[in-house]
C-alpha cells in the first residue's frame, strides 16, 4: 500500500445504515463527497472499516439490545454502497480484502469504533495508518465519533471531512462535531 503521509478510513457506508434497517439522513452526499475526495486525493491509501455481526450480536433487539438487525455477513445490508466500487478512479482506492477492516463480530460485544477492525488477512486497521488520518462515513453519532475519538487517543492526527458523514439526526450530529472538536478532532 501506498503511504503518503495521510490515510483516509471510510466508515460504515454500508446498505443497512444507507436504506436499509438502520437507515441514516444525509447518506447519499456524504458518500458523494466521500467519494469526490478520495478522486481528489488519488495518492492516500483508503481503508474501509464495516460492521459485521452475527445473527446472535449483542447490539440486537431481539438479543435485549438497542439496534434492528443488520449488517450481517452475506446480506445486501453488510455490503459497501456500489459507488465506491465503480467511481472511484484509482481502483487500488477501492473497497477489497486487504483494505476492509470489519469490526463487530464477537457477538457478546457492542464495538463503535473501527479503531480495533481487523481484514481477512488478520491484520489491525492501525498496520495500515499513516500518522494522519481523514475520516467520513456513517454515522456521526457513534461509529464515526467512536472511531476518531480512539484514533485521536492512539496518538493520531485526526482529520474529519464535515460533509462526508452522515447521521441519524442533526441534533446528535451537532452534538456529536462539538465533542469531536474539543477534543481535538480537525473538522475539514
Amino acid at each position: 500500500m501506498k503511504n503518503n503521509g495521510y490515510t483516509h478510513v471510510v466508515v460504515d457506508v454500508l446498505y443497512d445504515f444507507i436504506d436499509g434497517s438502520l437507515a441514516c439522513q444525509y447518506t447519499e452526499e456524504a458518500i458523494g463527497e466521500s467519494i469526490k475526495y478520495i478522486n481528489s486525493h488519488p495518492d492516500q491509501n483508503v481503508l474501509y472499516v464495516c460492521d459485521c455481526h452475527p445473527q446472535s450480536h449483542c447490539s440486537f433487539k431481539i438479543n435485549g439490545g438497542l439496534w434492528p438487525v443488520h449488517c450481517v455477513p452475506g446480506t445486501r445490508g453488510a455490503e459497501i454502497h456500489e459507488k465506491y466500487y465503480n467511481q472511484i478512479d484509482n481502483i487500488e482506492n477501492r473497497p477489497g480484502v486487504k483494505n476492509m477492516f470489519l469490526k463487530g463480530e464477537n457477538p457478546n460485544e457492542e464495538q463503535y469504533s473501527g479503531f480495533d477492525g481487523i481484514n481477512k488477512a488478520g491484520e489491525k486497521l492501525s498496520v495500515h495508518l499513516s500518522k494522519n488520518v481523514i475520516v467520513s462515513g456513517i454515522a456521526a453519532e457513534y461509529c464515526i465519533k467512536e472511531t476518531c475519538l480512539d484514533l485521536y487517543k492512539a496518538g493520531y492526527k485526526v482529520y474529519l471531512i464535515e460533509k462526508a458523514m452522515a447521521h441519524i439526526e442533526p441534533e446528535g450530529r451537532a452534538k456529536a462535531l462539538k465533542e469531536m472538536k474539543e477534543k481535538g478532532i480537525e473538522i475539514i
